[in-house]
Protein backbone atom coordinates (compact mmCIF):
# COMPACT_ATOMS: atom_id res chain seq x y z
CA UNK A 1 0.00 0.00 0.00
CA UNK A 2 1.03 3.52 -0.63
CA UNK A 3 3.21 5.67 2.02
CA UNK A 4 3.04 9.55 1.74
CA UNK A 5 6.40 10.91 2.16
CA UNK A 6 6.86 14.44 2.62
CA UNK A 7 8.93 16.15 0.65
CA UNK A 8 10.85 19.24 2.97
CA UNK A 9 11.31 22.93 1.81
CA UNK A 10 14.61 22.71 -0.33
CA UNK A 11 15.65 19.20 0.06
CA UNK A 12 15.56 19.17 -3.62
CA UNK A 13 18.09 21.31 -3.95
CA UNK A 14 20.37 18.18 -2.79
CA UNK A 15 21.58 16.04 -5.31
CA UNK A 16 20.67 12.89 -3.69
CA UNK A 17 17.40 13.41 -2.95
CA UNK A 18 16.78 13.33 -6.85
CA UNK A 19 17.41 9.86 -6.89
CA UNK A 20 15.38 9.12 -3.10
CA UNK A 21 12.13 10.85 -4.81
CA UNK A 22 12.39 8.84 -7.59
CA UNK A 23 12.86 5.28 -5.88
CA UNK A 24 10.08 6.38 -3.84
CA UNK A 25 7.50 7.12 -6.27
CA UNK A 26 8.47 4.00 -8.14
CA UNK A 27 8.20 1.82 -5.30
CA UNK A 28 3.98 3.45 -5.32
CA UNK A 29 4.46 5.79 -2.68
CA UNK A 30 3.32 9.44 -3.38
CA UNK A 31 5.30 12.57 -2.80
CA UNK A 32 3.55 15.49 -0.60
CA UNK A 33 4.06 18.96 -0.83
CA UNK A 34 2.95 21.20 2.05
CA UNK A 35 2.72 24.45 -0.48
CA UNK A 36 3.74 24.74 -4.24
CA UNK A 37 7.28 24.29 -4.59
CA UNK A 38 6.96 26.95 -7.19
CA UNK A 39 5.92 30.41 -7.89
CA UNK A 40 1.98 30.50 -8.56
CA UNK A 41 0.84 34.08 -8.50
CA UNK A 42 -2.72 34.63 -6.41
CA UNK A 43 -4.19 36.72 -9.36
CA UNK A 44 -3.80 33.30 -11.46
CA UNK A 45 -5.49 31.30 -8.90
CA UNK A 46 -7.87 33.90 -8.31
CA UNK A 47 -8.68 33.67 -12.02
CA UNK A 48 -9.23 29.83 -11.95
CA UNK A 49 -11.55 30.10 -8.72
CA UNK A 50 -13.23 32.53 -10.72
CA UNK A 51 -14.43 29.99 -13.95
CA UNK A 52 -18.12 28.91 -14.50
CA UNK A 53 -18.17 26.87 -17.30
CA UNK A 54 -21.54 26.64 -19.68
CA UNK A 55 -22.81 24.26 -22.17
CA UNK A 56 -22.67 20.35 -22.38
CA UNK A 57 -19.46 20.09 -22.29
CA UNK A 58 -19.15 21.48 -18.43
CA UNK A 59 -18.49 18.07 -16.70
CA UNK A 60 -15.36 17.89 -18.44
CA UNK A 61 -12.14 18.96 -17.23
CA UNK A 62 -10.56 21.53 -19.14
CA UNK A 63 -6.93 20.42 -20.85
CA UNK A 64 -3.77 22.33 -21.85
CA UNK A 65 -1.59 20.71 -24.60
CA UNK A 66 1.70 21.99 -24.20
CA UNK A 67 2.62 20.30 -27.89
CA UNK A 68 0.20 22.29 -29.28
CA UNK A 69 -0.27 25.12 -26.66
CA UNK A 70 -3.61 24.92 -27.00
CA UNK A 71 -6.91 24.45 -24.78
CA UNK A 72 -9.68 22.43 -25.34
CA UNK A 73 -13.00 21.92 -23.32
CA UNK A 74 -13.11 25.60 -22.18
CA UNK A 75 -16.68 26.02 -22.79
CA UNK A 76 -17.46 30.07 -22.01
CA UNK A 77 -18.52 32.84 -24.39
CA UNK A 78 -15.71 34.76 -23.36
CA UNK A 79 -12.90 34.81 -25.84
CA UNK A 80 -10.86 36.78 -23.56
CA UNK A 81 -11.17 34.41 -20.86
CA UNK A 82 -9.95 31.70 -23.20
CA UNK A 83 -6.86 33.48 -23.95
CA UNK A 84 -6.28 33.97 -20.40
CA UNK A 85 -7.04 29.99 -19.56
CA UNK A 86 -3.97 29.12 -22.12
CA UNK A 87 -1.77 31.17 -20.29
CA UNK A 88 -2.70 30.49 -16.58
CA UNK A 89 -1.97 27.03 -17.65
CA UNK A 90 0.58 27.15 -19.91
CA UNK A 91 2.55 28.71 -16.88
CA UNK A 92 1.76 25.87 -14.35
CA UNK A 93 2.25 23.82 -16.73
CA UNK A 94 6.00 25.13 -17.13
CA UNK A 95 6.56 25.80 -13.45
CA UNK A 96 6.14 22.22 -12.89
CA UNK A 97 8.31 20.75 -15.46
CA UNK A 98 10.92 22.82 -14.28
CA UNK A 99 10.18 22.08 -10.73
CA UNK A 100 10.33 18.46 -11.56
CA UNK A 101 13.35 18.75 -13.77
CA UNK A 102 15.76 19.45 -11.09
CA UNK A 103 13.26 17.21 -7.80
CA UNK A 104 13.38 13.96 -10.45
CA UNK A 105 16.31 14.25 -12.42
CA UNK A 106 16.60 11.19 -13.88
CA UNK A 107 13.44 11.54 -15.77
CA UNK A 108 14.18 14.91 -17.10
CA UNK A 109 16.10 14.41 -20.64
CA UNK A 110 13.95 11.92 -21.79
CA UNK A 111 10.45 12.20 -20.79
CA UNK A 112 7.60 13.56 -22.33
CA UNK A 113 5.20 16.21 -21.28
CA UNK A 114 1.53 15.39 -21.36
CA UNK A 115 -1.73 17.29 -20.93
CA UNK A 116 -1.78 19.18 -17.97
CA UNK A 117 -5.30 19.88 -16.36
CA UNK A 118 -7.81 21.68 -14.56
CA UNK A 119 -10.57 20.26 -12.63
CA UNK A 120 -13.15 23.02 -11.98
CA UNK A 121 -15.92 20.10 -10.57
CA UNK A 122 -16.68 18.68 -6.94
CA UNK A 123 -15.69 15.11 -7.61
CA UNK A 124 -18.15 14.12 -5.02
CA UNK A 125 -21.51 12.91 -6.67
CA UNK A 126 -20.09 14.08 -10.13
CA UNK A 127 -22.45 12.65 -12.89
CA UNK A 128 -19.81 10.70 -15.02
CA UNK A 129 -20.74 7.36 -17.00
CA UNK A 130 -19.34 4.23 -14.71
CA UNK A 131 -15.54 4.40 -16.30
CA UNK A 132 -15.31 7.58 -16.49
CA UNK A 133 -15.96 8.20 -12.75
CA UNK A 134 -12.89 9.38 -10.34
CA UNK A 135 -14.14 8.37 -7.39
CA UNK A 136 -14.34 4.65 -8.45
CA UNK A 137 -10.57 3.08 -7.08
CA UNK A 138 -8.82 2.43 -10.62
CA UNK A 139 -5.12 2.13 -12.19
CA UNK A 140 -4.79 4.79 -14.96
CA UNK A 141 -4.87 3.58 -18.65
CA UNK A 142 -5.49 5.91 -21.65
CA UNK A 143 -8.30 4.38 -24.21
CA UNK A 144 -7.38 6.79 -27.22
CA UNK A 145 -3.45 7.21 -26.14
CA UNK A 146 -1.80 3.93 -25.78
CA UNK A 147 2.02 3.91 -23.36
CA UNK A 148 3.43 0.94 -24.62
CA UNK A 149 4.77 0.60 -21.36
CA UNK A 150 5.95 3.91 -20.52
CA UNK A 151 4.86 5.13 -17.13
CA UNK A 152 2.02 7.77 -16.11
CA UNK A 153 3.69 10.17 -13.63
CA UNK A 154 1.24 12.80 -12.37
CA UNK A 155 1.69 15.98 -10.28
CA UNK A 156 -1.29 17.28 -8.16
CA UNK A 157 -1.94 20.98 -6.96
CA UNK A 158 -5.29 21.53 -4.95
CA UNK A 159 -5.93 25.24 -5.28
CA UNK A 160 -9.10 24.96 -3.21
CA UNK A 161 -9.07 27.38 -0.73
CA UNK A 162 -11.25 26.14 2.07
CA UNK A 163 -11.78 22.39 0.97
CA UNK A 164 -9.17 19.16 0.79
CA UNK A 165 -9.16 16.92 -1.79
CA UNK A 166 -9.81 13.64 -0.51
CA UNK A 167 -8.37 10.46 -1.89
CA UNK A 168 -8.30 6.68 -1.29
CA UNK A 169 -6.19 4.06 -2.37
CA UNK A 170 -5.73 0.18 -2.14
CA UNK A 171 -3.59 -2.41 -3.75
CA UNK A 172 -0.56 -1.59 -6.26
CA UNK A 173 -0.86 -3.02 -9.84
CA UNK A 174 1.42 -6.11 -9.15
CA UNK A 175 -1.22 -7.26 -6.29
CA UNK A 176 -3.84 -6.55 -8.45
CA UNK A 177 -2.63 -8.69 -11.53
CA UNK A 178 -1.51 -11.10 -9.43
CA UNK A 179 -5.12 -11.50 -8.09
CA UNK A 180 -6.88 -10.72 -11.16
CA UNK A 181 -4.84 -11.15 -13.86
CA UNK A 182 -5.39 -14.54 -15.99
CA UNK A 183 -8.55 -14.84 -14.55
CA UNK A 184 -11.13 -12.35 -14.27
CA UNK A 185 -8.88 -9.84 -16.36
CA UNK A 186 -7.55 -12.46 -19.02
CA UNK A 187 -3.54 -12.06 -20.38
CA UNK A 188 -3.55 -11.03 -23.67
CA UNK A 189 -1.35 -12.79 -26.16
CA UNK A 190 2.42 -11.71 -26.61
CA UNK A 191 2.85 -8.89 -28.89
CA UNK A 192 3.16 -9.87 -32.71
CA UNK A 193 5.91 -9.99 -35.19
CA UNK A 194 4.34 -12.01 -37.89
CA UNK A 195 3.97 -10.87 -41.35
CA UNK A 196 0.20 -10.35 -40.41
CA UNK A 197 1.15 -8.06 -37.61
CA UNK A 198 3.52 -6.41 -39.66
CA UNK A 199 1.26 -5.64 -42.26
CA UNK A 200 -1.25 -4.27 -39.38
CA UNK A 201 1.18 -2.06 -37.85
CA UNK A 202 1.87 -0.60 -41.13
CA UNK A 203 -1.43 -0.19 -42.44
CA UNK A 204 -2.64 1.61 -39.43
CA UNK A 205 1.16 4.09 -39.61
CA UNK A 206 -0.37 4.81 -42.80
CA UNK A 207 -3.73 5.39 -41.66
CA UNK A 208 -2.31 7.69 -39.03
CA UNK A 209 -0.15 10.07 -41.48
CA UNK A 210 -3.43 10.79 -43.09
CA UNK A 211 -4.69 12.36 -40.19
CA UNK A 212 -7.14 9.26 -39.33
CA UNK A 213 -6.44 8.50 -35.28
CA UNK A 214 -6.30 4.44 -35.38
CA UNK A 215 -4.12 4.16 -32.05
CA UNK A 216 -2.65 0.88 -31.92
CA UNK A 217 -2.46 -0.51 -28.42
CA UNK A 218 0.13 -3.31 -27.19
CA UNK A 219 -0.88 -6.25 -25.03
CA UNK A 220 -0.02 -4.09 -22.67
CA UNK A 221 -2.50 -1.27 -22.98
CA UNK A 222 -4.96 -4.10 -23.83
CA UNK A 223 -4.36 -5.26 -20.42
CA UNK A 224 -4.35 -1.78 -18.65
CA UNK A 225 -7.82 -1.01 -20.08
CA UNK A 226 -9.56 -3.95 -19.23
CA UNK A 227 -8.25 -4.03 -15.62
CA UNK A 228 -9.10 -0.01 -15.34
CA UNK A 229 -12.45 -1.22 -16.40
CA UNK A 230 -12.80 -4.45 -14.40
CA UNK A 231 -12.00 -2.64 -11.59
CA UNK A 232 -14.32 0.49 -11.63
CA UNK A 233 -17.30 -2.29 -12.46
CA UNK A 234 -16.48 -4.47 -9.79
CA UNK A 235 -18.85 -4.03 -6.78
CA UNK A 236 -16.99 -6.61 -4.44
CA UNK A 237 -13.68 -4.66 -4.74
CA UNK A 238 -14.52 -1.44 -4.40
CA UNK A 239 -16.54 -2.09 -1.30
CA UNK A 240 -13.84 -5.06 0.26
CA UNK A 241 -10.89 -4.14 -1.27
CA UNK A 242 -8.12 -2.83 1.70
CA UNK A 243 -8.27 1.20 1.39
CA UNK A 244 -6.07 4.07 2.99
CA UNK A 245 -7.83 7.61 3.14
CA UNK A 246 -5.91 10.46 2.21
CA UNK A 247 -7.00 14.47 2.37
CA UNK A 248 -4.59 16.73 0.80
CA UNK A 249 -5.23 20.10 2.17
CA UNK A 250 -5.65 23.52 0.38
CA UNK A 251 -2.21 24.91 -1.07
CA UNK A 252 -0.96 21.38 -1.34
CA UNK A 253 0.65 19.07 -3.72
CA UNK A 254 1.30 15.50 -4.71
CA UNK A 255 3.10 13.53 -7.21
CA UNK A 256 2.22 9.95 -8.07
CA UNK A 257 2.93 7.33 -10.69
CA UNK A 258 -1.00 6.60 -11.13
CA UNK A 259 -0.70 3.84 -13.57
CA UNK A 260 0.54 1.63 -10.06
CA UNK A 261 -0.85 3.00 -7.52
CA UNK A 262 -4.72 2.80 -7.47
CA UNK A 263 -6.48 5.25 -6.51
CA UNK A 264 -9.64 7.42 -6.62
CA UNK A 265 -10.60 11.04 -5.88
CA UNK A 266 -13.51 10.84 -3.37
CA UNK A 267 -14.32 14.88 -2.91
CA UNK A 268 -12.73 17.87 -3.98
CA UNK A 269 -12.78 21.14 -6.45
CA UNK A 270 -10.65 23.11 -7.82
CA UNK A 271 -7.87 20.71 -8.45
CA UNK A 272 -4.76 21.42 -11.23
CA UNK A 273 -2.13 18.17 -12.23
CA UNK A 274 0.32 17.76 -15.07
CA UNK A 275 0.82 14.30 -16.70
CA UNK A 276 4.66 13.09 -17.90
CA UNK A 277 5.39 9.90 -19.42
CA UNK A 278 8.10 8.64 -18.04
CA UNK A 279 9.75 5.74 -20.75
CA UNK A 280 11.40 2.35 -19.43
CA UNK A 281 14.90 3.17 -19.83
CA UNK A 282 14.48 6.02 -17.82
CA UNK A 283 13.87 4.32 -14.93
CA UNK A 284 16.00 3.29 -11.56
CA UNK A 285 13.84 0.61 -10.34
CA UNK A 286 12.56 -1.15 -13.94
CA UNK A 287 11.69 -4.32 -12.45
CA UNK A 288 8.63 -2.46 -10.43
CA UNK A 289 7.10 -1.14 -13.33
CA UNK A 290 3.76 -2.53 -14.76
CA UNK A 291 4.40 -3.57 -17.57
CA UNK A 292 7.30 -5.80 -16.26
CA UNK A 293 5.47 -7.03 -13.47
CA UNK A 294 2.69 -8.13 -15.91
CA UNK A 295 5.42 -9.58 -18.18
CA UNK A 296 6.54 -12.19 -15.45
CA UNK A 297 2.76 -13.01 -14.17
CA UNK A 298 1.86 -13.91 -18.05
CA UNK A 299 4.97 -14.64 -19.00
CA UNK A 300 4.46 -12.97 -22.34
CA UNK A 301 5.55 -10.31 -24.42
CA UNK A 302 3.64 -7.31 -23.77
CA UNK A 303 5.33 -4.61 -26.05
CA UNK A 304 6.48 -3.64 -29.54
CA UNK A 305 9.69 -2.10 -28.86
CA UNK A 306 9.07 -0.15 -32.56
CA UNK A 307 6.29 1.40 -31.32
CA UNK A 308 7.62 2.47 -27.20
CA UNK A 309 10.90 4.02 -29.09
CA UNK A 310 8.60 6.32 -31.78
CA UNK A 311 6.70 7.31 -29.04
CA UNK A 312 9.40 9.36 -27.91
CA UNK A 313 10.64 10.14 -31.11
CA UNK A 314 9.27 13.52 -30.70
CA UNK A 315 10.12 14.14 -27.19
CA UNK A 316 8.28 17.56 -25.67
Amino acid sequence: MAQKIIVQDGEWNEEKNRFHYAKELESGNILFFHAPPFAFPQDEIDFLLAQRQSGSASRKNIAYKPDLDKVTNHVVDDLVSTEKMREVLRNYSNRVTKFLSVLLSPYANTWKRDYASFRPFQEQGRKLRLRARNDLLHVDSFPTRPMHGARILRFFTNINPKEGRKWVTSKPFGDLAAEFGGSEVPFPLSAGFTLKDRLERKMKDLLSKTGIKVPFRSPYDVFMLKLHNFLKENEDFQKNCPKDYWEFPPNSCWAVFTDLVSHAALSGQYALEQTFIIPQRALLLPEKAPVNVLERLSNRNMIDPVYSTQMFADRS
